[in-house]
């Protein structure tokens, strides 16, 4: 037996699209290697590998200051 998503009876629509990252990742380099964006500012933790889960958990509870993190081996 096929049932429908959840989706259909609550008259949802989904719309979806992939992101062209070939047009737009170049651009993005050249903005960092001209020096007007520095990706690891972006960067609000750095974890121990070790620490994976703890880290996932705040990040995911959306904890004020997690936004991007970065595991270390």
């Amino acid at each position: 037996m096929v049932h429908a998503p959840r989706s259909m009876p609550r008259n949802l629509t989904l719309k979806l699209g992939n992101c062209n990252h070939r047009t737009i990742v170049p651009k993005l380099v050249e903005i960092v290697r001209e020096g007007a964006f520095d990706p690891l500012g972006v960067l609000t933790h750095r974890e121990p590998l070790m620490n994976v889960l703890d880290a996932y958990r705040a990040f995911d509870a959306r904890e004020p200051g997690w936004i991007k993190v970065k595991l270390e081996p």
